[in-house]
């Protein structure tokens, strides 16, 4: 009789060896190889990059044990391989019952502008000022108070002609999970434009800054570092694509 799967026998070298095969292979590859399938909600987050947590788990118990086991043999989640991997200093992305990913993996899947086949990093720019700056669980502020400082970090990643004005980003992360925007009493989100909300920005000095939940997220050291990570490579993607 096969013995049950003991996830606490997996040690941090041994995650970091299945991290290397994932990368040497690639996401499909590694999977169809080790008998896993895709993560739908809970995703190890190293280096900025996401691995599928299930399958990294257990081809870290192959290398930790010798004894490599697949999709069927143990099942996954917070209190299985989350915490498994939390233990060893992972960060372990995830949202809540039916999610597809949490806090990190939606910046993933943040829609940016395009403009002649470019794609715009401004999204990422101002929440990188937000995360890693001074002042990392930055409240919401007016946007007069930080305009020029963001003007000066859009600048070098401009997909038009004209700089990027910082209310464009301002606006547009509200619709993120991880950003907001504060508006007057008297005026509903609902039915306005992007542009109509630009304008609104600039004329009523709109505050806005990271949610609360963002905030809390980031007093975890190794999780800011990861957001940190994701946002940067985020940015070097886009802006590699916009030289292109």
């Amino acid at each position: 009789m096969t013995s049950p799967v003991n996830l606490a026998s997996i040690t941090r070298p041994a995650v970091l060896q299945a991290i290397a095969e994932y990368d040497e292979l690639g996401q499909a590859e590694f999977l169809r190889r080790r008998g896993f399938g895709e993560s739908r909600n809970f995703r190890l987050v190293y280096g900025g990059r996401f691995y599928d947590s299930k399958a990294i788990a257990g081809v870290a118990h192959g290398y930790a044990t010798g004894r490599f086991v697949d999709n069927s043999e143990f099942s996954g989640g917070l209190a299985t391989v989350a915490e498994s991997l939390n233990s060893l200093g992972y960060v372990v992305d995830h949202g809540g019952k039916h999610a597809r990913g949490g806090l990190l993996w939606d910046l993933e899947n943040t829609t940016v502008f395009t403009r002649g086949g470019k794609s715009a990093a401004y999204k990422f720019v101002v929440l990188r000022w937000a995360v890693d700056g001074p002042d990392p669980q930055r409240e919401p502020v007016p946007l007069s108070k930080v305009r020029v400082e963001l003007a000066a970090l859009l600048s070098p990643f401009a997909v038009a002609d004209s700089a990027p004005h910082p209310a464009d980003p301002w606006v547009a992360l509200r619709s993120s999970g991880w950003w907001t925007l504060e508006l007057p009493d008297d005026v509903k989100e609902e039915g306005l434009t992007h542009q109509q909300l630009r304008r609104l920005a600039i004329k009523e000095d709109l505050a806005a800054g990271l949610n609360e939940g963002v905030r809390e997220q980031l007093r975890d050291p190794l999780w800011r570092d990861e957001a940190t990570a994701v946002l940067t490579r985020r940015i070097s993607e886009l802006a590699g694509s916009s030289s292109a």
